[in-house]
């Protein structure tokens, strides 16, 4: 999940509660490809509006959901301010008509405007509760995301195929689209946010080690307890002291092997964060604590599909 979200998460409430719209758009009979693009291992839905307008979003699924003021102004879209009982008053705008119908509508009337303090997220961000209903394929290899219209995800082996956890209620429903899956590191099984959107800001420093490419690359989240117990056991792993300018130099730590799904991957980079952002703040939309997230730079080895109606996420190679 990119910073600019984590400070925003009453809007990330706001839009996953909306009361879902009177009527759909019809849904496909079978899977197609929507119109992505892929940088560095992070995919953004290129398309254009019902006028014809060129409009760029970030896809995260754990993110949250918002249009950019600049793109707010350049699509002509007339904001609003509305009233939350936590956060007060905020900006919001209707989502535009797309012209693609294929691509689900956000779910409720409003989408929040911001100000992001990056600018590494296109025109915003379409994040977990867009997912949310859906199940879709991230193909990193073919640089492809589908959607698929039966909601049924493609056969896998039992053994590629984990549960996606979510928090649900005494009937259980789902009331958060957050998931949490699990990985396997030097023989421990430990609980990760699932989040295509995780994204480092890598300092020139940590550019110059792994090499040539964007500034924003795709990442994992390891809490501070978990990355200092790994630097402790095995010392041999890389480490890159002052790598990430989002979190104001916070360190990597390179897995060698990542067991998920079934199967060995690896090398991983894995981002240090501080353990309430997980244990405390992810925490609240989760059904349970997680040490971390698991992003991009552990998914691009797999076509991963991810159901959030039956709470399941595969893997394939």
């Amino acid at each position: 999940m990119p910073a600019s979200i984590r400070i925003v998460f009453a809007v990330v409430v706001l839009a996953a509660c909306a009361p879902a719209p009177r009527t759909k758009p019809p849904r496909p009979a079978s899977s197609v490809a929507l119109p992505i693009r892929m940088i560095e291992d992070r995919f953004f839905l290129e398309t254009t509006t019902k006028t014809g307008a060129p409009i760029s979003l970030y896809l995260d699924s754990a993110g949250g959901m918002y249009l950019t003021k600049a793109a707010a102004a350049r699509l002509q879209l007339a904001i609003r301010k509305v009233s939350d009982p936590d956060e007060g008053e905020l900006e919001v705008v209707t989502f535009p008509e797309l012209s693609d119908v294929r691509i689900p509508r956000p779910a409720g009337p409003d989408m929040p405007v911001l100000e992001p303090d990056s600018g590494d997220e296109g025109d915003g961000m379409l994040g977990a509760p867009w997912f949310a209903g859906h199940a879709v394929t991230f193909d990193y290899p073919k640089r492809q995301l589908l959607l698929h219209g039966d909601g049924v995800l493609p056969d896998v082996a039992a053994e590629h195929r984990i549960a996606m956890a979510l928090q649900r209620d005494a009937a259980g429903k789902a009331v958060s689209p957050y998931g949490r899956i699990q990985m396997q590191v030097a023989g421990e099984t430990i609980d990760m946010l699932f989040d295509t959107g995780a994204t480092v800001d890598l300092t020139p420093e940590a550019q110059q080690v792994l090499g040539p490419g964007p500034a924003q690359r795709a990442t994992s989240f390891i809490t501070e307890s978990v990355f200092a117990r790994w630097h402790a056991a095995h010392p041999e792993w890389r480490v890159l002291a002052s790598a990430d300018k989002t979190a104001k130099g916070a360190p990597m730590i390179e897995v060698p092997l990542v067991t998920v799904g079934g199967y060995e991957v690896g090398p991983v980079w894995f981002t240090w964060r501080p353990d309430k952002a997980f244990h405390e703040w992810m925490a609240q939309w989760m059904d349970k604590p997680t040490e971390g997230a698991l992003g991009g730079s552990a998914l691009r080895y797999f076509r991963v599909g991810a159901d959030w109606v039956h709470g399941v996420v595969t893997f394939a190679k």
